[in-house]
C-alpha cells in the first residue's frame, strides 16, 4: 500500500514537472505592423530628397527606412530599435564614393593602376564585411539591449577570401562549404547582450541545398531548350520562370536552414517558409513593381517583411524577461559594450 502511494506521488511529481517544463517552453511569434501606403509616404519623400540633394540625403533615408521597419517589428510585445546616426552612414558613403571615383578615373586613364586598385579593394573586402556587420549589430537593439558582432578580421579573410578562392580553383566543388563557413562565421559571432548565437548545421546540409537548387535550374533549362526548338518565345518565358523558381527555392531552404539551426542560450529560432507561398510572393511583387514602373516597391517591401514575421519565430525556453535582465546585468558587469565599433557604415 505504501509503495503504491509513493508510486502515485512520484508519478504526480513527474507530471507536474513536465507540465512546468512545457509551460516554460513556448513559441513566440514575430509581428509586423507596417502598412504599404504608410511606408510609401516615407519612401517617396526619401526618394525625392535624395534626388534633389544629389544623393546626400540617402543616409537619412536609410535611417528613416530602418527605423520604420525595426519599429514595426515586434517580438514578445517589444519592438526593435535602429540607433544609427545618419552622419555615420553619410561619412561611410562619402568614403565609398571617393574610392569608387578614384577607381573609375584610374581605370580610364591609368589601367594598370586601376587593376592594382581592384586587387586592393578585393583585399580589404573581408575587413569591410566585418566592420559592416559590427556597425549593423551595434546599432540594433531589442528591449533596450544592443546586439553585437565579435568576428575577427583574420578569420574573415579565411571565410570570405581564402575559401571562395579555393572554390574557384576546384571548379565550384568547395563553394557550398565556403558558403557554409561564411554563414557560421556570421551567426556564431553575433550576440545579444553578452550571449552569442550558435549555428549547429553542418556543411552537408549546404551541399544538399545547392544540389537541389542546381538540379531544379538544370531541369528547367533542359525543358526550356526542348520547347525552344518548337516555340522560342515560350523557351525564354520558361527560363525566366525557372530562374525565379530556383531563386525562391534557394531563399526558402536557406532561411529555414539558418533559423532552424540557430540557438541563443536555451532559446532557439525557427522558420517555416513554404515554397509555394514564397514563390507567389516573389512573383507578384516582381510583376507589380515592373507594371507600376517601381512605384509598388514600398508595398513589396512591406509584404516581404510581413511574410517573414509570419513564418519566423523564437522558441523560448524560460522567461524572456529574466533572460534580458540577465544580459543587462552581465553587460554592466563587464563595463558596457564589448569590442570596438568602427563608427562608419561603408554601405557595400
Amino acid at each position: 500500500m505504501t509503495e503504491a502511494v509513493h508510486s502515485v506521488v512520484f508519478q504526480d511529481a513527474v507530471l507536474e514537472g513536465l507540465e512546468r517544463e512545457q509551460a516554460a517552453r513556448r513559441r513566440v511569434a514575430f509581428e509586423f505592423a507596417g502598412e504599404g501606403f504608410e511606408f510609401f509616404r516615407i519612401w517617396i519623400v526619401n526618394l525625392l530628397l535624395t534626388i534633389v540633394t544629389l544623393g546626400i540625403y540617402s543616409a537619412w533615408a536609410k535611417v528613416r527606412t530602418q527605423r520604420y521597419f525595426y519599429g514595426s517589428t515586434r517580438l514578445d510585445g517589444a519592438s526593435f530599435d535602429y540607433l544609427a546616426s545618419p552622419l555615420s552612414i553619410l561619412k561611410g558613403r562619402l568614403v565609398a564614393f571617393a574610392m569608387l571615383l578614384v577607381y573609375v578615373l584610374a581605370s580610364e586613364f591609368v589601367p594598370l593602376l586601376g587593376a592594382v586598385l581592384m586587387l586592393f579593394f578585393i583585399a580589404i573586402m573581408p575587413w569591410v564585411i566585418v566592420r559592416g556587420l559590427a556597425f549593423r549589430n551595434h546599432y540594433s537593439a531589442w528591449r533596450g539591449l544592443r546586439f553585437g558582432f565579435d568576428g575577427r578580421v583574420g578569420e574573415a579573410y579565411v571565410v570570405f577570401l581564402l575559401w571562395p578562392l579555393l572554390s574557384v580553383l576546384t571548379l565550384g566543388l568547395l563553394f557550398p562549404y565556403a558558403f557554409f563557413r561564411q554563414q557560421r562565421f556570421i551567426i556564431d559571432n553575433t550576440r545579444y547582450g553578452v550571449t552569442h548565437f550558435s549555428f549547429a548545421a553542418g556543411a552537408g546540409k549546404f551541399y544538399t541545398l545547392f544540389l537541389i537548387v542546381l538540379g531544379v535550374f538544370l531541369a528547367g533549362a533542359i525543358v526550356a531548350g526542348v520547347l525552344g526548338t518548337v516555340f522560342p518565345p515560350l523557351s525564354i518565358l520558361l527560363m525566366v520562370a525557372m530562374y525565379l523558381l530556383a531563386m525562391a527555392l534557394f531563399a526558402v531552404r536557406l532561411t529555414n536552414l539558418r533559423f532552424n539551426n540557430t540557438t541563443i542560450d536555451r532559446h532557439a529560432t525557427a522558420a517555416d517558409y513554404r515554397l509555394g507561398s514564397y514563390a507567389a510572393l516573389m512573383f507578384t511583387n516582381t510583376l507589380a513593381i515592373v507594371l507600376t514602373l517601381g512605384l509598388f516597391y514600398p508595398w513589396a517591401k512591406v509584404r516581404s517583411a510581413r511574410y517573414a514575421a509570419a513564418h519566423i519565430a523564437l522558441d523560448a525556453d524560460g522567461d524572456l524577461d529574466r533572460f534580458v535582465a540577465d544580459q543587462g546585468a552581465a553587460l554592466s558587469a563587464v563595463g558596457g559594450e564589448i569590442g570596438d565599433v568602427f563608427d562608419v557604415d561603408l554601405g557595400f
